[in-house]
């Protein structure tokens, strides 16, 4: 099958910025996990291109605006996530849940009447979850949360619900556009020469993909040495009423960016590729558990499970990068086996729009 992507698709500035108008400010972008907003304070930066949204704990009540103070443009919170009050750290101006300033320093020298604070309130984007995953609506989204996800829904719910803790967020910047990353986790194609001492040795196998609108899903059994059964010794420490289960591992991509996967329903991965610029993206992965008795054998597996991620992503990271070179220097149309028929899929997604 051809490719129905051109290689200039990767690394066109006219086809990037079309994406980002017609994909990204149309969609209901993932947030994170409410495991990751328990406090007050709390809070976590989103960022694509041309947006910065920035969640946070007001008291129990979770909201999202456009992490720029109005008084003077500097960004309001500045690491990736913390438990921090909302207040720009430029001249001190906070604001309240509602996105209103509610503490100025110096307040008598702007004589600002009722009114004019109400005029300064913050962007806010619209929240709604999926069972207790975050997503935020933006601008250009129609549609509800529930029929963005389609047939997705109920299963997001369900995974949601079995997500305990998040153990680890692996970050870095990659010299690649968006949609080479997406693909990259979209087939297995790849993995006997990329993942040769992690990932092959799961023993994934199969095509049992689904797909519904523009997301997707594979299931595979793994191999006897990963199976259910042979790690009773670390299983049989997590909780037995979580209802959610799944026989080996699962993959999902949720379009346009978000890829989330389990093994056995134990441990989950939920992954975010963040488009920079044509050439450039943000990935973040971050780990989770669900519910679990502590003790030595958990904490062996939270580490053991830690550096497979982070090695994992290492690699994908290495052979996209070099991927983007080749695009860059391609003079072919491409081509996907039955066995990225997930690709094919996602291409034909993003054609609808460019």
């Amino acid at each position: 099958m051809n490719s129905l992507l051109e290689p200039s698709a990767y690394y066109s500035d006219e086809i990037f910025n079309i994406e980002i108008e017609k994909i990204y400010n149309s969609s209901w972008i993932y947030l994170g996990h409410e495991c990751e907003f328990l406090n007050n304070n709390d809070f976590k930066r989103v960022s694509f291109k041309g947006n910065e949204l920035v969640v946070q704990n007001f008291r129990g009540d979770l909201k999202c605006f456009l992490n720029v103070c109005s008084h003077r443009h500097s960004r309001i919170q500045l690491d990736r996530e913390g438990n921090r009050p909302f207040f720009c750290p430029y001249h001190g101006w906070g604001y309240n849940k509602d996105g209103i300033p509610s503490g100025i320093p110096k307040k008598p020298l702007f004589n600002y009447s009722r009114e004019d604070l109400d005029c300064l309130k913050l962007k806010s984007y619209e929240i709604d979850r999926c069972g207790r995953f975050l997503f935020a609506r933006m601008d250009k989204c129609k549609i509800d949360l529930p029929s963005y996800l389609g047939e997705y829904f109920e299963k997001l719910d369900e995974i949601s619900n079995a997500i305990y803790e998040k153990i680890d967020v692996n970050r870095f910047e990659s010299t690649t556009n968006w949609k080479i990353i997406v693909e990259n986790t979209l087939e297995s194609y790849h993995v006997n020469l990329i993942h040769e001492e992690t990932f092959l040795k799961l023993g994934t196998s199969g095509m049992t993909f689904q797909f519904s609108e523009k997301h997707s899903s594979w299931i595979t059994s793994l191999k006897e040495s990963y199976n259910a059964k042979s790690n009773q010794r670390i299983y049989k420490h997590f909780s037995n009423d979580i209802d959610y289960f799944i026989d080996g591992y699962e993959h999902i991509h949720i379009f346009p960016n978000i890829m989330i996967s389990s093994t056995f329903g134990k441990s989950f991965n939920i992954s975010r590729v963040d488009p920079i610029n044509s050439r450039h993206s943000n990935f973040q992965s971050e780990v989770f558990l669900s519910k679990y008795h502590a003790n030595p054998i958990i904490e062996a597996f939270k580490e053991q499970l830690i550096n497979f991620n982070r090695k994992v992503f290492e690699e994908d990271k290495a052979i996209c990068e070099e991927v983007q070179i080749g695009s860059e220097l391609s003079i072919y149309s491409g081509q996907l086996s039955q066995e990225e028929e997930r690709v094919l899929f996602f291409q034909k997604a993003i054609k609808n729009y460019v």
